[in-house]
């Protein structure tokens, strides 16, 4: 009770706790990865979200983790501000797609690194989120949805920031943007570090990235280079044991953009991403048992976009890349993928607009997959929209899945590759005194789910991989913003899942069986003064066997010219909730930052 006698009379006093404006979807924004096609078209026949630079300022945010937990019906289930697992619908770690400018982030060993970025979050621009499945798009992954981080292309000046606080927390981050003749360069680092909210949680944190960007006729040429290097404690996670691990995350992308006017456009895009994992089991003891894994990508695509008369776009290509791998425990491996795809689009933003695509993914060890999708779109009278797609999705099992052997954890070298296919209807609408409501429902039937399990109460055994027979998931979401009386935005969505399982009886799910339930968010913000900001946000969530939970995160700022200050309170409820380990996720934090921005 004591978690809800706190949050109840905080939400509820709009005069002193305003709240987080989070973004829902409006008919009008783009959301560059949700189509190759028409990016204005896509957000009406979509579930999508929009979260933008100005909104990840307003959050007690300190990683894209952190921006994401307040996502509609995004699961974020970390160990740590170091290291983070996150899900879309429902769905596994391994199922959602994260793509950084376009290109794929999602590691091809485990998801457990695919948030494992070299972007620092001040040169993030904006955080794309869309609901559903998106094979027919980019491929392998994209099941429960997609996350696309898109960074920061225009503007010049600097920003510094600092902070500190709660289990001897620090960071720092700096980033300048500038243009020396028709180049225009975004450098940026930032640092973190922490003793952890419990014994092995510790971790340290830095990354820094250069990005180039300069117009050429009607083009423009990106180029980009990342490092990221991540120490932390992972304590339990792999089991009983005091686990230490090190990862090492190199990217770069070289790419040609046309203007999104151009009639027609050719965009090629070259990347390479280069992960390193260590791991030891005993922190303490490196040499009882210990894993090091290299992974590389590399590779490229070239698409084509079309605009034609009548409101007909068309967008075509084709990709290869290359998955390689050097590991003492999982063995050297490689494998080759290629891919094309066809995606037309047609229509008009506040009548109707429909898309629809294709996709063919080959894979060398599995063969080729087709994924359809199709959506539409109406607007029965004005401020009313109704939406409808479909679509088919697909996984391949991780190396980790496959081969992965330690004392907690056993896999399957025949695992086979995951099929899903997904609808959803949704409606939204703008009522009277600026209250915009949405409403979405959606069914996923997935064949042959993989899934980490072991026997009931058999704590002794490691996890297995396996292949369940069957799953079917059903939600509900729900969303509803509000520019309220005294000047308060307040924002508010729920979902809530269902789902049965033909998997034997008798099993404990590690990850594929074990959903966030039910989620509910209530958000509050207001500005004083012009000065003084303050955003509030609420959380109620449940997951599969375990008791719910009442979450406040909190932030406070004040801007004095150039200079703003803030504090944060994460989890000021101190909720006693369980993390990805099945342990104690982070109690009531605080923490006091100084921030400067310069020829913004």
């Amino acid at each position: 009770m004591r978690a809800r006698s706190l949050i109840v009379p905080l939400l509820f006093l709009p005069a002193a706790l305003p709240a987080q404006a989070r973004t829902v979807p409006l008919d009008t924004v783009q959301v560059t990865a949700a189509s190759r096609a028409a990016a204005e078209l896509v957000a009406a026949t979509r579930g999508v979200e929009v979260i933008t630079a100005e909104q990840i300022r307003a959050l007690p945010a300190r990683t894209v983790a952190d921006v994401l937990e307040w996502a509609l019906a995004v699961d974020v289930m970390p160990r740590s501000p170091a290291l983070a697992d996150v899900a879309v619908r429902g769905g596994t770690f391994e199922q959602v797609l994260v793509m950084v400018d376009g290109v794929r982030a999602s590691d091809a060993q485990t998801g457990h690194f695919d948030l494992n970025l070299t972007v620092p979050l001040d040169q993030v621009e904006r955080i794309e989120i869309v609901r559903g499945p998106a094979s027919a798009l980019y491929g392998a992954d994209a099941v429960g949805g997609l996350i696309h981080v898109v960074t920061r292309r225009e503007g010049a000046g600097a920003r510094a920031r600092a902070q500190a606080g709660s289990w001897d927390t620090r960071s720092a981050a700096l980033s300048y943007a500038t243009h020396v003749g028709r180049v225009r360069a975004d450098v940026g680092g930032e640092w973190q570090r922490s003793d952890g909210h419990r014994a092995g949680t510790d971790y340290e944190v830095g990354s820094g990235r250069l990005a180039l960007s300069m117009p050429v006729g009607q083009w423009t040429v990106n180029a980009d280079a990342g490092h990221a290097a991540r120490d932390f404690g992972a304590d339990g996670f792999y089991g009983p044991f005091p686990s230490y691990e090190e990862t090492r995350t190199t990217t770069g992308t070289l790419a040609l953009r046309a203007a999104p006017e151009a009639r027609f456009a050719v965009e090629p895009t070259l990347s390479v991403r280069r992960h390193a994992d260590d791991f030891v089991l005993r922190r303490a003891d490196p040499s009882f048992y210990r894993n090091q894994h290299t992974n590389l990508r590399w590779g490229g695509e070239v698409m084509a976009r079309w605009r034609m008369p009548r409101g007909l776009r068309l967008a075509g290509g084709a990709e290869w890349f290359s998955d390689e791998l050097e590991s003492a425990r999982l063995g050297d491996r490689a494998e080759q993928r290629a891919a094309a795809l066809v995606e037309a689009a047609a229509g008009r933003g506040g009548r109707f607009s429909a898309t629809a695509g294709m996709r063919a993914d080959w894979h060398e060890r599995y063969g080729t997959e087709w994924s359809p999708s199709a959506a539409a779109a109406w607007w029965p009278s004005e401020g009313v929209r109704l939406r409808a797609s479909a679509g088919r999705a697909f996984r391949a099992p991780t190396w980790t899945e496959r081969y992965y052997q330690d004392p907690a954890n056993v896999g399957d070298p025949n695992l086979k590759p995951e099929q899903s296919w997904s609808a959803e209807v949704g409606a939204s609408a703008f009522v009277a005194r600026g209250v915009r409501l949405g409403l979405a429902g959606f069914v996923r039937h997935s064949d042959q789910l993989i899934d980490w399990a072991k026997p009931d109460g058999a704590a002794d055994q490691p996890w297995r991989t396996r292949n369940v027979e069957d799953a079917r998931f059903r939600g509900i979401e729900a969303e509803a913003s509000w520019a309220g009386p005294l000047g308060v935005a307040w924002s508010a969505t729920g979902t809530w899942l269902s789902f049965t399982t033909g998997a034997a009886d008798g099993f404990t799910s590690k990850s594929a069986l074990r959903p966030v339930m039910e989620n509910v968010t209530l958000g509050a913000r207001r500005t004083f003064a012009d000065r003084l900001n303050v955003s509030l946000l609420g959380r109620r969530a449940r997951r599969v066997g375990e008791e719910a939970y009442l979450r406040l995160d909190a932030r406070a700022s004040y801007d004095i010219r150039a200079i703003r200050v803030f504090a944060d309170v994460q989890n000021a409820t101190d909720a006693d909730y369980l993390d990805i380990s099945s342990l104690a996720a982070p109690g009531r934090a605080v923490m006091i930052g100084l921030e400067w921005s310069g020829g913004r």
